[in-house]
């Protein structure tokens, strides 16, 4: 995967996604252009053995038998003529009305539709994406394995401890009996069996690391753990659901993966159907998506809003979820998104928001192309040297760390000196 979608796309690759009719469309694009490279590579390794083999040598003075190549010349002489003169004038107003369409609606400028023509057209649009939600929504329930996501979830964690994110052994593997999870307390708190079955089987971090800010992997945002009593009560109403009155605990089938706080990553895995619903709290999920616009207008009245607030991750955009914690595999691998470094700087291809003063950006910038070269230059991923990068990056952070300090106490002072001027001024003038 090449493209690297931004904060300001507002879905951070590779930890949240637009609808799954957009993942689909580009899928299938990717798929096509992959497919078109192979076929032209062969066609080109094809004529290059015809020209390696053929025994005919070119000769500037060689005849071409049975060619008239100076009549196929002029016609196709007179065809790129014919073709190059024609201009806006040679066609009708009417045609060019047709030409000249609306990219967002597809109408001619001078045939605009009707309010009512076009809302037809926006409810006959809405129906048929529904109707290929749908079958996406069906294809992910079939091609679901549950065997297949817990080993790339646990690849997922495993990857992340060699690139040296967290400490060797951090990991601890099922079955679980030291702590176990609570089956009994499980089934009374109302998870579904598959979604039992699923925290059964999943890796999870040592508490002392998942406890530590200086491990997070994502901003305000723990991974659950569910031999952890606490958060196994904390999954069936996440953040932001515990905070909202009289909110009903979310669906039994969704199992968190993440147990986020104000501003964290809501990662939801669909047992029922096999995707993951990621977004971030709090605020609505991405509005405008199928997904959303399927359950109607939350904003018709305030009960309406409040029954849409306390279900919102159903409107949340859906991914196949072996094909997010694929994605998820793939970005740490390809440096695409850095382990180490903290959570508001660790994407080199994210605008951070809010925005950072230059001082600060430049040094974030600095931070992330300094990591990337240490792993290259420690063997990643093909020859690593997991305890050499971590000396030497010891090494770099402290230089970093020292420079960011020095960049924020002259910024402090600059902010501080210029804070004491105004105050002066405005004393004069008074």
């Amino acid at each position: 995967m090449t493209d690297t979608p931004t904060r300001s796309r507002l879905y951070p690759w590779p930890w949240a996604y637009p609808s799954i009719l957009v993942t689909i469309a580009e899928d299938e694009l990717r798929k096509a252009e992959n497919e078109r490279c192979q076929a032209n590579y062969w066609l080109d390794a094809s004529l290059e053995e015809e020209d390696d083999e053929s025994d005919l040598s070119y000769s500037e003075d060689a005849p071409f038998e049975g060619l008239d190549m100076s009549s196929e010349g002029s016609a196709s002489d007179e065809s790129t003529s014919d073709h190059d003169s024609i201009t806006d004038e040679d066609i009708s107003k009417s045609e060019l009305a047709f030409l000249r369409a609306d990219a967002e609606t597809g109408w001619p400028i001078e045939f605009s539709p009707s309010p009512s023509l076009k809302k037809l057209e926006e409810e006959e649009n809405l129906t048929l994406q529904i109707a290929q939600l749908i079958a996406a929504e069906e294809a992910a329930a079939a091609a679901y394995n549950a065997d297949e996501v817990v080993s790339l979830i646990t690849q997922f964690y495993e990857v992340l401890i060699t690139m040296g994110h967290w400490p060797e052994g951090s990991l601890r593997y099922p079955p679980h009996t030291n702590p176990p999870i609570d089956e009994e307390l499980a089934v009374r708190l109302g998870y579904a069996p598959a979604a039992i079955s699923l925290m059964q089987r999943l890796p999870y971090l040592t508490s002392n690391i998942n406890d530590r800010d200086e491990y997070a992997i994502l901003r305000r945002t723990q991974l659950a753990d569910y031999t952890c009593e606490e958060h196994l009560r904390e999954g069936r109403h996440p953040y932001p659901y515990y905070c909202i009155d009289g909110c009903p605990n979310i669906d039994p089938w969704l199992l968190p993966f993440t147990l986020p706080s104000r501003d964290g990553l809501n990662v939801l895995l669909d047992t029922r159907m096999g995707v993951v619903r990621a977004y971030y709290t709090p605020g609505w999920p991405p509005q405008g998506t199928v997904e959303w616009k399927r359950h109607g207008d939350p904003f018709g009245s305030d009960q309406e809003e409040d029954r849409a607030t306390q279900t919102e991750y159903r409107r949340a955009p859906i991914v196949p979820t072996s094909r997010y914690f694929s994605d998820l595999v793939y970005a740490y691998r390809s440096l695409l998104r850095l382990p180490i470094l903290d959570p508001y700087r660790n994407d080199p291809n994210e605008e951070p928001y809010p925005t950072p003063p230059a001082w600060e950006a430049t040094l974030n910038r600095n931070e992330q192309q300094t990591l990337i070269a240490l792993y290259r230059e420690c063997g990643w991923p093909n020859e690593w040297r997991r305890a050499e990068f971590l000396a030497k990056w010891e090494v770099k952070k402290k230089k970093i760390e020292a420079r960011r300090r020095e960049a924020w106490e002259k910024d402090y002072k600059e902010r501080h000196s210029n804070q004491i001027s105004t105050q002066i001024s405005s004393v004069q003038l008074e």
